[in-house]
């Protein structure tokens, strides 16, 4: 006889998943699908996404009318990319790197984190990484490389 098991949470103490989509869904987040949907809907332009270098267990998007947020998390292994998206330009103390198709791009280190941002197509891309996600600025230029 094979015995299966499920994982459960035990009554009254949320996960670590879905305390955090608690919070996130109070503070105007929705699924990133939707989300990025209605800020195309509204800006009339299609955003870039990048390939993640992590498998996400939770992702959330919030859009206003000039600004998207997406957030990816891994909550077992404690990733977190945060990309902002926007019309606006958001540059200050950082060195400028090149993208591989020639996109000027600015790169900052505050330990534990990594920022990068770019302009691409009109719209401004401000990347924020947790250090286990990304280690140094060649691997933050390597995953803004990415966008497609």
């Amino acid at each position: 006889m094979l015995g299966l098991t499920t994982p459960y949470a035990v009554a009254g103490e949320p996960t670590p998943e879905q305390a955090l989509l608690e919070d996130m869904r109070k503070d105007g987040y929705v699924g990133i699908r939707n989300a990025i949907t209605a800020f195309e809907e509204q800006q009339h332009i299609k955003v870039k996404l990048p390939c993640l270098p992590f498998q996400a267990t939770t992702a959330l998007g919030k859009a206003s009318p000039d600004t998207l947020t997406l957030e990816w998390f891994d909550t077992v292994n404690h990733a977190h990319i945060r990309v902002t998206i926007g019309s606006r330009s958001s540059v200050s103390h950082a060195v400028a790197v090149t993208l591989k198709n020639g996109v000027k791009a600015f790169y900052r280190e505050d330990p534990p984190h990594h920022t990068l941002s770019f302009i691409s197509d009109g719209l401004t891309y401000d990347i924020y990484t947790s250090e286990s996600v990304v280690s140094n600025q060649w691997e933050m230029v390597e995953f803004a490389n990415s966008f497609n």
